[in-house]
């Protein structure tokens, strides 16, 4: 086996394991958000086509354009935190992934 399929292999476990935490953080997320607000349009029709309209245009977005628009907002809240809080966080990485594969 090449040095590079070994060592690629070797780090398969970790990008697998952030894989799957990234993933399973959206889903919970995707379902905390979803089946309250699906409760509220069965219990509510006058809020239907509003929520149904709304969820229609965040998919229409790509999660790739998602992440794009999102970046610049992380980065302004990140400094934001760490100016009122001392403490920031990244702008890439999970945080915005997450956000992405919520939405």
């Amino acid at each position: 086996m090449s040095p590079q399929l070994a060592e690629a292999l070797a780090r398969l476990p970790a990008y697998l394991g952030g894989h799957v935490a990234v993933s399973v953080t959206a889903l919970l997320l995707g379902l905390a958000i979803s089946l309250p607000l699906a409760l509220i349009a069965t219990r509510r029709p006058a809020l239907r086509n509003v929520l149904l309209g709304a969820a229609s245009v965040v998919q229409t977005v790509p999660s790739l354009a998602l992440l794009a628009l999102f970046y610049p907002l992380l980065l302004g809240f990140a400094a934001l935190c760490e100016r009122l809080f001392g403490a920031g966080f990244s702008a890439l990485g999970f945080l915005p992934s997450v956000l992405a594969l919520t939405l």
